[in-house]
């Protein structure tokens, strides 16, 4: 049995109609977290656009990809938590799929909390550094 490590990070990405953004995202993590094992879950809630199958095409290539299809449920705290229950990764970490947060600080944030004993790191375009 050939076992390999589980994620240190996973990022999870709540979404409803972004198939437009899904493999950009994907790419930009993969770019940005090279030296980390990683993993995104997406937790989407039953887009009409195929948000779902897109990611599930991508996760039969990625094994860092997943997909979590809520069908009935919606709401967007609530497919954080559970994203965050379908990980096993010590670190995690929730992102908008529009693009708009900026994956390139996703490394130096899991560094404050994972190596300056931090407990939370939260980005911020209204705070200095943030």
């Amino acid at each position: 049995m050939i076992l390999t490590p589980s994620p240190e990070l996973s990022v999870v990405v709540p979404t409803f109609n972004e198939r437009e953004n899904i493999q950009e995202l994907v790419h930009r993590l993969a770019e940005t977290l090279q030296a980390i094992r990683w993993e995104v879950i997406f937790v989407d809630d039953d887009s009409p656009d195929g948000t779902a199958a897109l990611v599930r095409s991508i996760a039969q290539r990625d094994p860092r990809v997943r997909i979590i299809h809520r069908i009935g449920r919606r709401g967007l705290s609530t497919a954080c938590v559970e994203g965050m229950l379908a990980s096993s990764a010590p670190f995690l970490a929730v992102m908008d799929a529009d693009l708009q947060h900026d994956e390139r600080i996703l490394p130096a944030m899991l560094r404050a909390v994972k190596d300056d004993g931090y407990d939370i790191a939260v980005g911020s375009r209204y705070v200095a550094g943030g």
